[in-house]
């Protein structure tokens, strides 16, 4: 038993050193950029002045950093007028999860269910800043974006909403709940209950290109920072991807599986919250409750439960429509399982990942009150108890 608890605190702490890691590299990446331009033009510039070579290096990086590439230079604000990217970031998506939890505090309902257009329930922050910076940098009075004024952000806010509408909409359904007391009698109640649904609509770069009439310009930089050679930089900038992964690790061997699913997780961990009707933790209220939480040490690696697809690799949008950075993956047949408040992420959409492979790393990002991993089963769309593919 310490043999495996060791060999699960180093798991943890390889994870805290590739996440480390992955931010230095790519600081790293930048420097031998703006390095390497130094180089380039004291080649160009041999027999030219000192303080010319400079002058033409300094105005290589004011153009770089003036131009939509400039999003990936951002750095502390230079004044008090202006904010970060991040901080930007930061507030807006408080701004997206208090128009939620506004229409959900508002709206009566027992039970509340959210859709999505695209099966995607967060932001893409990495689409939104690509628009935002495509616009700004490359229309004719093109600005800098490393830092933004009151004006940009208010500009990135119009961007974000519009790729981004939330809207609602009630339902009634009939369910029968069954309760059995101390001498083993089974209890059948019907309820009727209200389903608040959250309708998201999301709308694609080009669609955004096309509403605000790309010039040829716009439409360039929106391609280029579109690039996959870019996510490391993304990641760098918004944070939640984390390098590593892919090593396969042994489930816990107290939680059993009855057949498809494997346990998460190296360790039991604790049950927290079951499937199905529950009080909620942060209001107090009896609600439905879409998964099973196990809480566990922040930075505990996730396994996938079998082999299959990842769908959804959410590690940019930390509220990520209240699940935080969270995993999905489409296992076939019908079944798909998704981890979600994630510390951070280790796998890409579209990848093909094993059973017992390392996905991510428990953290507590979205709706939460302490680290945990919320697991969920889909059969055929339908959310399942997952403890009935275990025996504890």
């Amino acid at each position: 038993m310490q043999t495996r608890t060791r060999q699960v605190q180093l798991a943890i702490q390889k994870a805290a050193s590739s996440t480390r890691k992955t931010a230095v590299a790519v600081r790293s990446a930048i420097r031998h950029f703006l390095a390497s331009l130094h180089s380039l033009v004291a080649a160009i510039a041999a027999g030219i002045s000192v303080a010319l070579s400079i002058i033409i290096v300094i105005s290589l990086v004011a153009f770089v950093s003036g131009s939509a590439y400039g999003i990936f230079f951002a750095a502390d604000a230079p004044n008090a007028a202006s904010v970060t990217v991040r901080e930007a970031v930061d507030t807006l998506t408080a701004e997206y999860r208090d128009r939620l939890e506004k229409i959900s505090d508002t709206v009566q309902h027992d039970r509340q269910d959210i859709t999505a257009n695209d099966d995607v329930y967060y932001i893409r922050w990495q689409d939104v800043l690509a628009v935002f910076s495509s616009y700004v940098s490359g229309n004719e009075q093109g600005a800098p974006v490393a830092a933004l004024t009151e004006n940009q952000v208010d500009k990135l806010r119009e961007i974000m909403w519009a790729m981004n509408a939330v809207d609602y909409s009630t339902r009634t359904e009939t369910a029968v709940i069954e309760t059995t007391d101390k001498n083993g009698k089974v209890t059948a109640t019907e309820i009727t209950e209200t389903v608040l649904v959250i309708e998201l609509t999301h709308k694609t770069p080009d669609e955004m290109a096309a509403d605000y009439h790309f010039t040829i310009r716009q439409n360039t930089y929106l391609q280029l920072l579109q690039d996959p050679q870019y996510e490391e930089l993304w990641a760098e900038l918004l944070g939640g991807f984390a390098q590593g992964g892919g090593e396969l690790m042994n489930p816990d061997s107290t939680r059993t599986p009855t057949g498809t699913l494997q346990w998460p997780l190296p360790v039991a961990g604790t049950i927290t919250s079951q499937f199905g009707h529950r009080v909620d933790p942060i209001t107090g209220e009896v609600s439905s409750h879409t998964g099973t939480d196990i809480a566990c040490a922040e930075g505990t690696p996730i396994l996938a439960a079998a082999g299959g697809t990842v769908t959804v690799a959410n590690g940019l949008d930390s509220w990520g429509g209240s699940y935080g950075y969270y995993i999905q993956i489409d296992h076939g047949g019908g079944l798909e399982t998704l981890y979600a408040h994630c510390s951070s992420i280790c796998v890409a959409t579209g990848q093909q990942v094993q059973a017992e492979q390392v996905i991510g790393y428990v953290g507590h990002t979205g709706r939460v009150t302490g680290n945990h991993l919320h697991l969920e089963v889909r059969i055929d769309g339908n959310r399942a108890d997952a403890m009935q593919f275990f025996t504890l």
